[in-house]
């Protein structure tokens, strides 16, 4: 019996990769902590032109990138104690988004006000909330691992060509590694997917694996040799749309003596929407050992690198072809056993776009 969501076309619930699909009353990443600093940073969110940039003592702060005199982008003034200054004619402007002064004339423009976001510092990353300041309901997810000196983590950064939705999917689609990354991750045992399940508002996998050998991304993080069979146990979380982790937990069953059994490296997604069809993705693979040589963590970084250069061509090739064919997303879309994590993906966007007044298209 079909499903009474089911449409003509196969498309179970639309993730609307086309349209303007981005829930405002949540937070998303807008940084790297790192990114921001007392030199302001112009960044595209939610289609939105916004400056990021830190006061003198250090908090971070965010207005809309846009002058409201003559519209010249806040990102190429400067910062002076608690105010950005514009380039254009010296505007001087609060962290609520008010001017504060007015160079070429005595009185302050009582007009001249721009949107200030709310934006706070949790683990390895500045959020931001773009929605309704006043229904803030909630602190970011929880990520003081990121920043624990009992873990080592090493991160990246892509702008993808594609929709935010369609990272989030592949990211939870964990039959794909088998296929998509076979010369990269190498880890070929994993052809079925974990049954998916809700705890609260936290979408959640667990899956073992019989003894088999690591993929090679990941071993010398933790010093086990690539062709070495351990057990391991992936467990994931997907706390909102905005985040997700995949735990590697490793055990190996024959450890050299006074080395280690038992690792976790943690894998964290962000993936924040920049202008429509794009972007920004934010990676990290993080190891619970105090401290990784940089010679192992550039080896890290460029051997996740390689595989994730194979997702940001494949989904950017998908979705410049469904945005040029003009059937767009009217098209047959098969849904396998395997989508159980995408399809919980697909109900809770729309749930928030609903609680927000909006709704996605069908196909």
């Amino acid at each position: 019996m079909k499903d009474s969501n089911t449409q003509a076309n196969g498309q179970t619930i639309p993730n609307g990769m086309l349209e303007d699909n981005y829930p405002r009353n949540m937070w998303w990443v807008a940084a790297h902590r790192d990114e921001v600093t007392t030199r302001p940073l112009a960044r595209w969110l939610l289609e939105t032109p916004v400056v990021l940039y830190r006061l003198e003592d250090g908090t971070p702060a965010a207005l809309y990138d846009r002058c409201p005199h003559r519209w010249a982008p806040l990102s190429e003034g400067h910062v002076a104690g608690d105010k950005i200054v514009c380039p254009y004619h010296g505007m001087e402007f609060n962290t609520a988004g008010r001017c504060t002064k007015a160079p070429t004339q005595h009185m302050k423009p009582k007009t001249a006000e721009i949107p200030a976001f709310t934006v706070k510092e949790a683990g390895a990353y500045v959020w931001i909330w773009m929605g309704d300041q006043d229904a803030i309901d909630c602190e970011p997810p929880e990520v003081g691992y990121q920043i624990s000196p009992d873990w080592t983590p090493v991160h990246g950064y892509y702008e993808v060509a594609a929709n935010w939705v369609l990272i989030r999917e592949n990211v939870l689609d964990l039959t794909h590694i088998a296929f998509l990354h076979k010369n990269t991750f190498k880890q070929d045992d994993w052809i079925t997917a974990p049954e998916t399940y809700m705890e609260g508002e936290t979408l959640c996998y667990e899956q073992a694996f019989d003894l088999a050998p690591l993929s090679p991304l990941f071993c010398a993080g933790m010093g086990l040799p690539e062709d070495k069979p351990i057990k391991r146990v992936q467990k994931g979380r997907m706390p909102t749309l905005a985040i997700s982790f995949s735990d590697w937990n490793v055990h190996d069953p024959a450890p050299e003596a006074g080395k280690r059994a038992d690792f976790i490296v943690r894998g964290c997604h962000i993936v924040t929407p920049a202008q429509r069809g794009k972007t920004h993705y934010f990676w990290m693979a993080a190891f619970d050992v105090p401290s990784l040589t940089e010679e192992v963590a550039e080896k890290t970084r460029n051997s996740v690198t390689a595989a994730f250069d194979e997702d940001k061509h494949l989904l950017e090739k998908l979705q410049a072809s469904v945005a040029a064919d003009p059937r767009g997303l009217d098209f047959l879309e098969v849904t396998l056993g395997a989508d159980g994590a995408g399809i919980k993906v697909r109900q809770i966007l729309n749930r928030k776009l609903k609680a927000e007044g909006r709704a996605l298209a069908r196909g």
